[in-house]
């Protein structure tokens, strides 16, 4: 309970930014499929997170993690803007694989907040094996609780109201993953992955 504690102050802070506004766009971006996306884009930033963290790999380019968000932002975007009916099976998979590319990436980006709880954990990864991955994914419920308070909204939501929002955030949100992709390809996204991290210690 301490470390899902620890993973919820986590998200208040500025340097959990860099996954969850990644989560967001997706979840914006996948129109009718948002709670598949999240879950795709959550067990993807779990897995690479703990093979990142656990030195069993991970590691890549700028250029590869740009790569993996601008397809994430293909695979969500350009379905939904094609202009044909909403196909329940082939947006979901579409949504999906988005979640899984925006997911990956943003654990390559990721520069936690250590509390004492998950720097333990982050101290003993390598040793836990699928230990470590399940205390990955508690820590991550926490940090990533706003993606699901953002689906719960969702769904929530009259029909009427979210087929009129539905283009707006489909644009934003595949807008959103396409400028994280080119800061990421440019270079910047260590000084923004930095920044955020000082803003969190500051505050």
């Amino acid at each position: 309970m301490q470390l899902l504690a620890e993973g919820f102050e986590s998200a208040l802070m500025a340097c959990s930014l860099i996954v969850i506004v990644p989560g967001l766009a997706t979840a914006m971006a996948a129109r009718r499929d948002v709670i598949p996306a999240i879950a795709a884009y959550g067990v993807a930033i779990s897995a690479l997170s703990w093979i990142r963290f656990s030195d069993r790999g991970g590691g890549y380019t700028p250029l590869m993690i740009a790569l993996a968000l601008g397809l994430a932002a293909v695979a969500l975007v350009v379905p939904r803007l094609a202009g044909r009916p909403p196909s329940p099976t082939g947006d979901r998979v579409g949504a999906m694989i988005g979640g899984v590319l925006a997911g990956g990436a943003a654990a390559e980006l990721w520069r936690p907040c250590v509390g004492l709880e998950f720097g333990r954990v982050l101290n003993e990864l390598p040793d836990r094996g699928a230990v470590g991955l399940g205390q990955m994914v508690v820590y991550l419920l926490g940090v990533l609780s706003p993606l699901v308070a953002a689906g719960a909204v969702h769904q929530l939501l009259p029909e009427g109201a979210r087929e009129r929002a539905e283009p707006w955030l489909v644009g934003i949100g595949g807008a959103a993953l396409a400028l994280l992709a080119l800061a990421t390809a440019a270079g910047l996204h260590d000084e923004l992955v930095g920044q955020l991290f000082e803003w969190s210690v500051d505050g």
